[in-house]
């Protein structure tokens, strides 16, 4: 998993490239201007999701996705056993049947840090340092987990050990990002501005997987059953997790005016939203690192 210093290393390194535009030449320096009437907006960044929402994933019996949905299925939970059985990781006279299965323990899911990408347009009012926009943005999270079976195993002390299966989880989604908000620059010198963002948010979330790992096979847990137990003779569909969430955000940021109208930002857009997962629809932060190029008067 990228390091956060990581994204923070390349959004400087970028701004620190844009410098010899704005030295190379007096006249160069010349056009730093403010910006003013329209503008078109690029944005890269690293975005860090609060471990609220990732508990969506954790597949506890409460949840839309649940691992004991698939562990006391003929379908999967009697493949899953009988794989345990042979590499020898639960012991049969303890644990006799797929259904005597059970989960020790649930996943602490947390969001890996990921990308943000998009597009936006602005509009500065002249003379006033301030503007509105619109932006969009969209990035894909993987929120991973790890949580334990029992084995069956004795509970004395040199076993105790082996009383536990170790097992993986975790769970990918789309966020699509729509943030309308208002700008207010001052002045630090001729080449950088202080920026002050604050807005609306308007959110979409699509949840694409939910898979857990289990004695070295991959099972998916997403729910295709309509909440009922996947039978062999079962019919599946395509069930849509996804939802319409909102909020508000603030960013504050550092502006290098570049030549040709132009300007790069180096910012954190700091989210408090409400994110629609189904019994994960509260309130949560969440923060990206950004490096905005700004477009002006094309």
């Amino acid at each position: 998993m990228p390091r956060f210093s990581t994204y923070i290393n390349a959004l400087l390194a970028a701004i620190v490239a844009c410098l010899p535009l704005t030295l190379s030449a007096q006249e160069a320096f010349d056009e730093l201007l403010p910006l003013k009437s329209f503008s078109v907006t690029i944005d890269a960044g690293g975005t860090y999701a609060g471990k609220y929402h990732a508990n969506f994933y954790n597949g506890i019996p409460e949840n839309t996705n649940t691992i004991d949905r698939i562990l006391h299925s003929e379908a999967y939970g009697n493949p899953i056993w009988n794989n345990l059985v042979d590499q020898g990781l639960i012991n049969p006279s303890a644990i006799g049947t797929y259904k005597q299965l059970q989960v020790a323990e649930y996943a602490k899911m947390s969001y890996a840090i990921t990308y943000q990408v998009g597009i936006g347009f602005r509009y500065d009012f002249e003379g006033s340092n301030s503007a509105v926009f619109a932006r969009f943005n969209y990035s894909k999270l993987t929120a991973k987990g790890a949580f334990n079976l029992y084995s069956g195993a004795s509970t004395s002390t040199l076993s105790n050990m082996n009383q536990y299966i170790p097992c993986d989880i975790w769970g990918t989604e789309s966020r699509t990002y729509i943030d309308l908000g208002f700008s207010k620059s001052i002045p630090l010198n001729p080449m950088f501005h202080f920026v002050a963002d604050i807005g609306f948010n308007i959110n979409h979330i699509r949840v694409l997987s939910n898979d857990v790992e289990i004695g070295g096979n991959t099972y998916s847990i997403l729910d295709v059953w309509g909440g009922r137990e996947p039978l062999m003779n079962s019919q599946s569909y395509e069930y849509y997790q996804a939802g319409i969430g909102y909020g508000v955000f603030a960013a504050p940021c550092l502006r290098l005016l570049l030549p040709h109208s132009m300007a790069a930002d180096l910012g954190v857009n700091c989210y408090y939203n409400k994110i629609n997962l189904p019994n994960y629809d509260k309130f949560a932060p969440q923060f990206t690192l950004f490096l905005r190029f700004i477009l002006n008067n094309l």
